[in-house]
């Protein structure tokens, strides 16, 4: 038996003052007040029920949240990096661009017969340990060349003779310089494309390579 009984919950109503009641009439009491106690824990273990289905429910939204954040995230990390791939491809396509530009644009401050005399030496370098050589010029140039190849040859003593002649076929500052057991073709204009190819293969390899370093493994 309890010592406080909440009537007024229970909808009973008694006169001001003290009271007695019989034992009968307090086990209504008692069975109402344990009836209204057991409710009350049923009512607390449901609200806390929806309390911890609340935070898991809340916990779940917050992971899942996380996790299409960090799927978000990846995905503007890919692309981001393949918008800066393709800058990178643009810049070393505009370099290649612009070493090309600069070099045709410093070979055409030379005059022809600087280009052609630029050719003879590199070839003679090659040919160094050649005795007898002979230099084919375009008819243009054989004056030049036949008086101005003494100094020329002043740089390479190993060679004794270089013999200049005139070969109409050739453009200048086109040479050709040969020797019994080699030819070198000095072709100005397909020397600059050449290295032009050379470049453009260059910055295709690196790209290539930059790409594949970047592919998932």
């Amino acid at each position: 038996m309890v010592g406080y009984y909440r009537l007024k919950e229970l909808g009973f109503r008694l006169s001001a003052g003290a009271h007695v009641l019989r034992g009968g009439d307090v086990e209504p009491l008692d069975a109402a007040t344990a009836l209204l106690k057991a409710a009350e824990q049923e009512a607390e273990r449901i609200r806390q029920e929806a309390r911890d289905a609340y935070a898991a429910e809340k916990i779940r939204g917050f992971e899942e949240g996380l996790e299409q954040a960090r799927m978000q995230a990846v995905g503007r990390i890919v692309e981001e990096s393949r918008v800066l791939d393709d800058a990178l491809r643009d810049i070393d396509r505009d370099l290649t661009n612009l070493v090309i530009h600069a070099v045709r644009k410093l070979v055409d401050g030379f005059s022809d017969q600087d280009k052609a005399e630029a050719m003879v030496r590199a070839a003679l370098k090659q040919m160094r340990r050649e005795k007898r050589i002979q230099l084919s010029v375009a008819p243009s140039q054989i004056e030049h060349f036949r008086r101005s190849i003494g100094d020329i040859k002043a740089s390479f003593p190993e060679i004794d003779l270089v013999d200049v002649v005139e070969d109409p076929s050739l453009d200048p500052p086109r040479i050709i310089v040969e020797s019994p057991v080699g030819r070198v073709d000095g072709h100005f204009a397909q020397r600059l494309d050449e290295l032009e190819a050379i470049l453009r293969r260059s910055a295709v390899v690196i790209a290539e390579e930059d790409a594949a370093e970047g592919m998932p493994r």
